[in-house]
């Protein structure tokens, strides 16, 4: 006669216990790992197709230096841009959608209110075009990688840049175009994660999170306070 071994019901309990506490630990890394690499990846392919359509979009209405950056948001989407891209729909968003910066703070400019232009893409990202310019030299623009839906906030789905009439696509937080603070060179880490209000810092906008991903390789770092 032989036995047969086996756990018993006290072993297996504790055994899944375990592993349950183990994957409660994990998951939310992995998680968040995951959810980092597609934003980045998703950023790296709207960045590429909207600057493509602004290189399209040279040929067709001249050098972007001759742009008339003056236009509202509508007029110079529909002038320049949605020729040049695969649009699912376009709307002048007036609805109760919010955006946020990366310390939770309600976004309130220009282009992140109403009162911007949307043009929703059929991947269901979004280019979002500023209806007031603050810059000549430039219009204001921003990626939203998945479009109306959440969190809506700057660094995570959000991205703010501008079109320049001399640097093309550019990222808040590169070079100057004409907006006071971002008077330093190419890409300086310590200013665009520092104590700016525009900063990728948890603890200020956001803005400048765009170019610390560009920055990295279009990757989003260890630092990155996501």
């Amino acid at each position: 006669m032989y036995k047969e071994k086996a756990f018993t019901l006290a072993e297996i309990l504790i055994t899944l216990g375990i592993i349950g506490i183990v994957a409660a630990l994990i998951l939310p890394t992995v998680i968040a790992n995951y959810q980092k690499k597609k934003a980045a990846t998703q950023l790296k392919k709207s960045y590429t197709r909207l600057a493509e359509a602004i290189r399209l979009s040279e040929l067709q209405n001249g050098d972007k230096e001759y742009w008339i950056y003056a236009l509202n948001g509508e007029n110079f989407f529909n002038t320049y841009l949605s020729k040049f891209m695969t649009i699912k729909k376009v709307t002048i968003k007036d609805s109760n959608l919010t955006y946020y910066l990366i310390n939770g703070n309600p976004c309130t400019e220009n282009y992140c209110t109403k009162l911007s232009y949307i043009g929703v893409l059929a991947d269901g990202s979004s280019v979002i075009v500023s209806d007031t310019n603050y810059i000549s030299n430039g219009k204001f623009v921003a990626i939203d990688i998945n479009g109306l839906k959440g969190p809506n906030t700057c660094g995570k789905d959000y991205f703010p840049f501008a079109i320049h009439y001399k640097y093309g696509l550019i990222p808040f937080g590169y070079k100057d175009f004409g907006y006071g603070y971002q008077q330093f060179g190419d890409f300086d880490r310590n200013i665009i994660t520092g104590n700016n209000i525009h900063a990728c810092n948890k603890d200020q906008g956001g803005q400048w999170c765009g170019a610390l991903i560009m920055m990295d390789g279009w990757e989003i770092s260890r630092d990155y306070p996501w």
